[in-house]
């Protein structure tokens, strides 16, 4: 089995005028520009197994969406996937990124839609790896506006007590890490996030134009049905696919470097 490399540097940050933004920037500077959205929970650390496999021909950027790891709890951002995308925008911009591609991982991939949809200039190559599609899936339980009604109820002291340790019981069945330290206030902020999918939204995205897309899944995820992958396949026929029999959620560490091998060909550079 090939040793997992990973690559794990401090954060740099910039302010915008939402507040403070957490990034980690790799790879040479004039290589094509790939930005990586992790999902929810989730932070720049979840693609340290992904990007010493990217760095050497591929400037690779990875995010904190706001309130998540370093990046500060913008109320727009956490509430909106179009602001999400425009914190990202704001973010090329600052790097001097002109055309990008975008990853999404899991819930990551709404953002990525939705910045390929509304800013198709910019979004090059879209990359959906293990990613929400058009249909809720089991890693997400309930409906985004049921996540919302939580999100408020999370905030009442008692309830939210309550309600923060079934929450905790329900991301440790899911695998996540660090959930010990989630207090009702951050879990609220996640289920805001959340709340933000809009299914309708996205099947109506996938009809219209789109850059060219790589989707990346794994038949044993335990998150994302197969089938929710097999449909957005079949939403977009002439995207490229990445199927793997086993690999789970984590597509990004588990098969990091045919992963990385498919987004180099997608982007034009030899692996």
């Amino acid at each position: 089995m090939e040793e997992r490399r990973t690559s794990d540097p401090v954060p740099s940050t910039i302010e915008l005028p939402g507040g403070r933004l957490s990034y980690v920037d790799e790879g040479p500077a004039d290589g094509p520009a790939l930005i990586a959205i992790h999902g929810i929970p989730g932070s720049v650390r979840d693609f340290r197994h992904l990007a010493p496999h990217l760095t050497d021909q591929v400037r690779f950027v990875r995010v904190d969406l706001p309130g998540f790891g370093g990046s500060a709890p913008m109320p727009e951002a956490v509430r909106s996937l179009s602001a999400r995308a425009d914190a990202l925008l704001s973010l090329a911009d600052h790097l001097g990124l002109g055309g990008l591609g975008v990853l999404g991982h899991s819930m990551g991939g709404g953002t990525a839609l939705v910045l390929g949809a509304e800013h198709p200039g910019r979004v090059k190559l879209l990359v959906l790896v293990a990613s929400v599609a058009l249909s809720r899936h089991r890693g997400i339980g309930m409906s985004p506006g049921t996540f919302g009604r939580f999100a408020r109820a999370l905030e009442l002291p008692l309830l939210g007590a309550l309600l923060a340790r079934y929450a905790r019981n329900q991301y440790r069945r899911r695998g996540f890490s660090g959930v010990e330290e989630m207090t009702a206030q951050d879990i609220a902020r996640h289920f805001r996030a959340i709340a933000a999918l809009d299914f309708a939204r996205q099947r109506r995205i996938v009809q219209g134009p789109l850059p060219p897309t790589l989707i990346a899944y794994a038949r044993d995820d335990r998150m994302v049905e197969t089938w929710i992958s097999e449909e957005l396949v079949a939403a977009l026929p002439h995207a490229r696919v990445l199927a793997f029999d086993e690999g789970g959620h984590n597509l990004q560490k588990t098969r990091a470097a045919e992963l990385a091998r498919a987004i180099k060909d997608a982007l034009g550079v030899s692996s």
